[in-house]
């Protein structure tokens, strides 16, 4: 949240940015949710639903700025509009946000319950799993729909 608000304030707003903001986090979340099923603190199964919803994500979004290209573009420069010609930036859905918030909530109760929790708050862990997972198939179904639709998580930035 600190590095979007402090772009936006200080009138920092690119395609670029756009992509690789919402990459850094999935990235992040990945790797270290990763890391916690190694360690026996996640569940498996939610941390794949995650890690796939974000791939797909990625997926999506790199496809539906081919498609707006016309699948011609001469170097990755031009693809993430580093020169201001084709200015589509993507814009999350409220609920990915939401998801977002959840899951690195998730990641931190999850990170202190070995040392800091008790069976009480490790039954807290496992409420917010699941409300993870229902976020990220919320999420994922609501970027579908709009996708069905023909709208699009881009905004026409001049």
């Amino acid at each position: 949240m600190l590095d979007g608000y402090m772009a936006r304030r200080m009138g920092i707003n690119s395609v670029v940015g756009s992509y690789l903001d919402p990459l850094a986090d999935k990235v992040l979340i990945a790797f270290v949710a990763l890391a916690m099923v190694d360690k026996g603190l996640l569940h498996p199964g939610l941390v794949s639903l995650v890690v796939l919803r974000d791939v797909a994500l990625v997926g999506g979004a790199v496809y539906k700025r081919a498609s707006i290209l016309e699948w011609k573009w001469s170097s990755w420069y031009e693809f993430f509009n580093l020169d201001g010609a084709r200015p589509q930036k993507v814009e999350p859905l409220l609920i990915s946000k939401v998801n977002t918030v959840l899951q690195l909530a998730l990641v931190a109760a999850a990170l202190l319950q070995p040392d800091l929790g008790n069976a009480e708050t490790q039954t807290y862990i496992t409420y917010l799993s699941w409300l993870v997972a229902m976020t990220t198939v919320g999420s994922t179904a609501a970027y579908g729909a709009q996708h069905l639709r023909g709208g699009a998580t881009w905004k026409n930035r001049l």
